[in-house]
């Protein structure tokens, strides 16, 4: 692709797969084909994934069907959706993100470039030509500590230190978990709530196990309230916890978390479930997050995601880092809007939730040394392997 010119797509055809992993939850996708069979493939697990939102989007994607889609930034526009509309309801904006991110995908294909590439010559027409090779990542150790089919599994600290140590063999600089599973304001008295202290035994665990060169992020799950937080802040400094993730639900509670900001010695990171760049933007220059986190299966897809990116890191560097602790698609997209941005800070990578991870999609998704290595191929660089899917998930239309 030169400077900036776009591709033209026009949706024909949509289909569903899902595959089950840990804890009950599912990866889903969707691949949106045009009448010549190029495909866009993106992500789209979550809250209702494998009901309400391929539903939504394959009627959005009906109503698009014959017209020509040439950005894919409008489509919102195309199909009267507001941006309010989007940020109230999850389904819509995942359906929406989904589409989005999958004709992106079918036109840096038929543009025969990177996603990375496609992005930065919309983004930055005199940037365009760069490929890049390979993006760093973060390992989320959660998700393979969730229960699987055998039923629940040890959440001990001792099991939170092996996971971390295991995460620090395989190369990543930076680990993050979420321990405080016993927290859930309110609480019933003021101060550091007794419910916070099992996840506060699992951090030092963790700390003990990987050393202090080793960058410790936290996610809290906004778990606590104002008070609780507060009081929660002095206690992980002293562990050394490089960030202080969502405390408190930065969308729903902003000034909440600002008060919580202006004392934190850590940066403060979240937003995860929000719809388009203005939100991450005014949180940002409200005060209220030094990280924002948006996710591209709910942002508004990997468009939106690297305009958000673009737009923040121009003015604080160090701003933004995509939330991705789904599948290989989400991971893979994400991967290509943090190289299109720029991006400085790691990127999500929920490691070890299943040993087939790594052949849902061909070719398999290669993580080496803490690294994702981004395959040469035009778009995503990568499709679903649709005989794994077969034959242990499965593949619909609506």
């Amino acid at each position: 692709m030169t400077g900036s010119k776009k591709e033209t797509f026009t949706v024909s055809r949509v289909v569903f797969s899902a595959v089950s992993v840990r804890g009950g939850s599912e990866w889903v996708f969707v691949e949106v084909s045009d009448p010549d069979g190029c495909t866009g493939t993106a992500e789209i697990s979550g809250p209702k994934a494998t009901t309400e939102v391929p539903q939504k989007l394959a009627i959005l994607a009906a109503n698009l069907r014959g017209v020509p889609v040439s950005d894919e930034a409008t489509i919102p526009d195309m199909l009267g959706l507001s941006v309010g509309s989007l940020r109230r309801n999850r389904v819509l904006a995942t359906a929406v993100s989904g589409l989005r991110s999958a004709v992106l995908d079918a036109q840096a294909r038929r543009a025969g470039v990177s996603l990375a590439e496609y992005l930065v010559g919309v983004l930055s027409p005199s940037k365009a030509g760069s490929r890049p090779r390979a993006v760093e990542l973060y390992a989320n150790i959660n998700r393979s500590m969730r229960p699987d089919d055998d039923g629940p599994v040890d959440r001990s600290p001792a099991a939170f230190a092996r996971m971390a140590a295991r995460a620090r063999a395989a190369g990543f600089k930076t680990i993050k978990c979420a321990p405080f599973d016993e927290a859930r304001a309110p609480f019933p008295s003021r101060g550091l709530p007794r419910e916070a202290r099992p996840g506060l035994e699992r951090i030092a665990a963790v700390r003990d196990a990987i050393g202090g060169e080793t960058t410790l992020l936290i996610d809290c799950h906004s778990r606590f309230d104002l008070q609780s937080a507060l009081a929660l802040e002095p206690e992980l400094h002293a562990l050394g916890v490089g960030w202080f993730e969502e405390p408190v639900d930065p969308i729903a509670y902003p000034d909440q978390l600002a008060q919580i900001r202006a004392v934190a010695r850590m940066p403060v990171a979240g937003a995860e479930h929000g719809y388009g760049h203005a939100l991450f933007e005014s949180l940002i220059e409200g005060g209220s997050l030094d990280v924002v986190m948006p996710d591209v299966k709910y942002c508004g897809g990997a468009g939106e995601a690297a305009s958000t990116g673009r737009l923040i890191e121009s003015k604080r560097r160090g701003s933004v880092s995509l939330h991705s602790p789904s599948g290989p698609i989400s991971l893979l997209a994400s991967a290509h809007v943090t190289a299109a941005f720029g991006g400085s800070l790691p990127l999500e990578h929920a490691i070890a939730e299943v040993p087939w991870r790594a052949e849902v999609i061909d070719p398999p998704e290669r993580v080496e040394n803490g690294s994702l290595v981004i395959p040469p191929g035009p778009g995503l660089g990568a499709s679903l392997n649709h005989a794994l899917l077969t034959a242990c998930g499965r593949r619909w239309t609506v």
